[in-house]
């Protein structure tokens, strides 16, 4: 199975993150469009997030627009009509003694609450067996300080921030000055492909010993020549972890060690669109080596956003050359694409058993 370049495979049976738990307060209405499928969530009283199609069985009227009633019940602002938290309409105005049709029922998206992220499956619901809520273990552990980033609207297809993640000798020239260099594109790649929590997972890793850390990656971590282990693994089409582990040579695995898991989620709006958060990770009670009354995190984080918006700068620019005709255009691949030639594989695989 092959996917060209121009391909934006649509991936529904697969769950997505619509968001982190905290940002799903009680009583309040949110829309999300996730796979071009247009959502309204909110938390109930009883503390579940809930999710429905937003677009009203009447007249399509958002409902996120709505107000929620007594009793976790969505009243439509146009014409009044009310759904459960199940999405079933339980009320009409205008035909009050009538009934309710039962057409006018929503059918309920799946949720997953785990790991202090709200997780949400569009596609088949009957299609979820042996595809499991990808793990993010590190997020919210009393081992780990997390930081977590806003929501990101990206004006690109998020293939092409999969793929960013995945093949990173675009640390230079993008990232060039701080957390990348020149020698960084000379680290050679392995690839594997793997089965993670039932899904689909592609996973590079890079090794190198004796390295120069960049300006930015030093300072952070308070070393300078180390030995490197970073690994990127899309974990489902809805997530990247990236795991960086370094210390000083010849100490990987020992104390001196440093570094952070970093997780990627790349929730996809529509074709030209989507959403991107992370979540950082570094180990609990590490400090930052030139101000240890600051966690280690917490200079990550001053310095990460960024390097984001380098790569979400390159993405918009790299989405809008789609939009002209190939003309003669023919992508190149070279031996160190082989993770995104697998990545379009994958996808166009997934693609082909929705189809």
């Amino acid at each position: 199975m092959r996917i060209d370049e121009r391909s934006w495979p649509m991936i529904r049976n697969t769950w997505y993150v619509a968001g982190f738990s905290d940002d799903f307060k009680t009583g309040e209405l949110q829309g999300h469009t996730i796979t071009r499928k247009p959502l309204v969530m909110w938390r109930t009283g009883a503390g579940e997030v809930v999710a429905f199609d937003a677009r009203c069985s009447h007249k399509r009227f958002p409902l996120w627009d709505g107000k929620l009633l007594d009793g976790d019940v969505l009243e439509c602002a146009y014409h009044g009509f009310c759904y459960n938290s199940r999405g079933e309409c339980v009320s009409i105005p205008a035909q009050a003694s009538g009934g309710t049709p039962s057409k006018a029922n929503k059918v309920a998206v799946p949720v997953s609450e785990k790991d202090g992220i709200v997780w949400v499956w569009p596609g088949d619901p009957s299609r979820q067996s042996g595809r499991g809520v990808p793990s993010t273990l590190e997020i919210g552990t009393a081992d780990w300080d997390t930081r977590c980033s806003e929501p990101m609207h990206v004006p690109a297809n998020y293939r092409l921030l999969i793929e960013n993640l995945l093949d990173i000798t675009h640390f230079y020239p993008l990232h060039d000055g701080n957390i990348g260099d020149i020698a960084n594109s000379y680290i050679p790649v392995e690839l594997e492909r793997q089965v993670i929590d039932g899904n689909p997972s592609v996973l590079t890793t890079r090794q190198a010993t004796d390295y120069q850390l960049p300006p930015m990656m030093s300072d952070w971590f308070g070393l300078d020549i180390v030995d490197r282990h970073h690994t990127h693994c899309m974990v489902s089409p809805a997530v990247t972890r990236v795991e960086l582990r370094l210390a000083p040579v010849g100490k990987l695995g020992s104390e001196d060690e440093r570094g952070y898991v970093l997780y990627h989620f790349h929730t996809p709006i529509d074709d030209d669109n989507h959403v991107w958060r992370w979540a950082m990770n570094c180990k609990a009670g590490l400090k930052y080596a030139a101000d240890q009354s600051m966690a280690m995190v917490d200079r990550v984080v001053e310095g990460f956003p960024k390097v984001v918006e380098q790569d979400r700068w390159a993405l918009e620019k790299q989405h809008e050359m789609f939009q002209h005709d190939d003309d003669g255009y023919s992508e190149v691949h070279i031996k160190t694409d082989g993770a995104v030639v697998m990545l379009r594989r994958e996808l166009a695989q997934l693609a082909a058993e929705e189809a």
